[in-house]
C-alpha cells in the first residue's frame, strides 16, 4: 500500500469512526491475496471513501470521468487509485483497464447499479457489470453500506453525524458456460447482474 494512500485512509478512517460512528461488519470475507471485485450499493458520495477504508488491502475505484474534468480534482482522484470511466457509453478503455488492474491482483470497487440512487433504494445492475465480472474471472464480493444516504444525501454540501455501516458479503464467483452464444450470453451477463444485487440486497447491518 502506498504511503500516501494509506496516509489518506487513516484520514477517513478516524473521520468515518469518530464522526459517523462507523461500523464495519465481516471484513474477513474479503481475500488476502489475489484480485477481487469489490461490488456494492451507491447512495452517497461517501461511499466510495467508506468502502475503500472498510478494505484492508488497498483498492482502485470506478469513477464518472466528469469529475476529472478539473485538472487539480482529477490529480487528486488518480492519487486515491480513481479510474475515470463513461456511464453514458461502453468505455472500452476502462474495461481494458479494470482487467489490467485484476490481472495484477489488485482489488477493484465498482457500483453495479452505475450511480446513485434517488430515493435510497437498490437499484437494477446495469447491463456492462455482469460483462466485466465475466471477463475477469475472479471472485465477487458483495458489500452494503447504510446511512450515507442520511449522512451526505443528494443535494447536501455538509455530511451529517449519521451512523454508517458496511457489511460484507461472502465471495462469489460466476462461471460462463462454453456453449453460450449470442442473445443467451448477454441473458447470462443480465443475470450476474441482478445476481449480485440480489446477494447485495440480502446483506443486513449485523448479518
Amino acid at each position: 500500500m502506498r504511503p500516501w494512500y494509506r496516509f489518506c485512509r487513516f484520514l477517513f478512517r478516524c473521520y468515518f469512526r469518530i464522526y459517523h460512528r462507523g461500523r464495519i461488519y465481516h471484513a474477513d470475507r474479503l481475500p488476502a491475496a489475489g484480485a477481487f471485485i469489490l461490488a456494492g450499493n451507491h447512495v452517497s458520495f461517501l461511499d466510495p471513501p467508506f468502502f475503500g477504508l472498510s478494505c484492508k488491502r488497498e483498492a482502485f475505484y470506478m469513477a464518472r470521468d466528469t469529475l476529472f474534468r478539473n485538472r487539480i480534482a482529477g490529480k487528486i482522484l488518480r492519487s486515491w487509485n480513481c479510474v475515470p470511466i463513461n456511464r453514458e457509453r461502453g468505455d472500452i478503455g476502462a474495461l481494458r483497464t479494470v482487467l489490467r488492474l485484476l490481472g495484477e491482483g489488485k482489488a477493484v470497487l465498482m457500483f453495479p447499479e452505475g450511480t446513485r440512487s434517488r430515493d435510497g433504494k437498490l437499484q437494477d445492475a446495469r447491463a456492462g457489470i455482469g460483462m466485466m465480472v465475466a471477463k475477469a474471472n475472479v471472485p465477487v464480493v458483495p458489500m452494503r453500506i447504510f446511512g450515507t444516504e442520511r449522512a451526505l444525501p443528494r443535494g447536501a454540501t455538509f455530511p451529517r453525524p449519521a451512523q454508517v455501516t458496511v457489511v460484507f458479503g461472502e465471495p462469489v464467483e460466476f462461471r460462463v458456460p462454453e456453449t453460450l452464444k449470442g442473445e443467451e450470453l448477454k441473458e447470462f451477463y443480465l443475470q450476474i447482474g441482478r445476481e449480485i444485487m440480489r446477494r447485495i440486497a440480502a446483506l443486513r447491518p449485523q448479518d
